[in-house]
């Protein structure tokens, strides 16, 4: 801007202050979306979590791709058997994925920090590929946020997957290098102290209000501390490790080799979609959800 425009538009600018309606007169600032006011109560939260899982569904049957990408962050993540998507995958695969007649069942929501955690059952009907999909009843895992004013998830889980799951295939994305080693890092550690049950570790790393789904079904923080003391697990193996932030969230999935005996229950060493969501920074970071797509064979 010249120094001639910048003195006009300084006398432009002085004439409307000094104006007796100025204050009608100057723009005002632009308004911030106000936060959605979170439950009181369990109940509450599992009723939010119903209206939002309601909600995605909806336009899952509808393939409104618009719909679907807003209620997305830029920076999430899913797995399923297949293995992990971040959004622009995601938009393209839900579209394809054909979901049919949704119901909702079992919802169980807690809040850590900013984060909505929510494990559930579903069954529906969804094809990959073009082969339908077991309908039985199946856990699902979301993550959501608030932002501007609205509900985003961070991430999703779904263990619906064949009754003989084939091996995942690569990451639908490439992530930043930085971001998905540092990621791998962070898992690998609590994951090693479930492998060592070095558990002062392991307990510390799991937030009030962490959720986990795996093969059992929907789990929670008192069933994982339970779970790493009587299972006997094989040091894990992670390999195409990605990495994002949304928030103060970090979203990490992989390809995870780590097989596991639990009681009766032997789940192999196989390769399998894995993901972790982190909050926090430091020594204060904290396991709030964790998704398994292994499982007995």
């Amino acid at each position: 801007m010249t120094s001639v425009a910048v003195i006009v538009a300084a006398s432009q600018l002085f004439a409307v202050a000094g104006s007796p309606n100025a204050t009608s007169m100057q723009t005002a600032p632009a308004a911030t979306a106000p936060a959605v006011a979170w439950p009181k109560d369990e109940a509450g939260l599992n009723t939010l979590a119903t209206g939002l899982l309601d909600g995605w569904f909806q336009k899952m049957v509808a393939k409104d791709r618009a719909a679907i990408e807003a209620g997305m962050q830029p920076n999430f993540q899913r797995i399923n058997f297949e293995g992990a998507f971040d959004r622009t995958s995601e938009v393209a695969a839900i579209t394809a994925l054909g979901v049919t007649a949704p119901t909702v069942s079992g919802v169980r929501a807690t809040r850590v920090g900013d984060a909505l955690v929510v494990t559930c059952l579903v069954k529906a009907g969804e094809s990959v590929s073009g082969k339908k999909l077991p309908s039985e009843p199946s856990p699902r895992l979301a993550v959501w946020q608030q932002v501007e004013g609205a509900w985003r998830l961070a991430a999703w889980a779904s263990l619906e997957m064949p009754a003989v799951r084939p091996a995942p295939t690569a990451p639908r994305f490439a992530g930043d290098a930085a971001m998905n080693a540092t990621g791998s890092a962070l898992l690998s550690k609590f994951l090693t102290a479930q492998h060592a049950k070095d558990l002062p570790t392991f307990d510390g790393m799991l937030a009030e209000g962490f959720q986990v789904v795996n093969f059992k079904g929907q789990k929670e923080r008192a069933d994982m501390i339970r779970g790493a003391k009587a299972a006997t697990t094989e040091a894990p193996v992670i390999a195409d490790a990605r990495t994002t932030q949304c928030g103060d969230l970090m979203i990490v999935t992989c390809t995870l080799t780590m097989g596991q005996k639990v009681g009766w229950d032997t789940v192999p060493a196989d390769p399998a979609p894995f993901l972790a969501v982190f909050q926090g920074s430091g020594a204060a970071t904290k396991v709030i959800a964790l998704a398994n797509t292994n499982k007995p064979k």
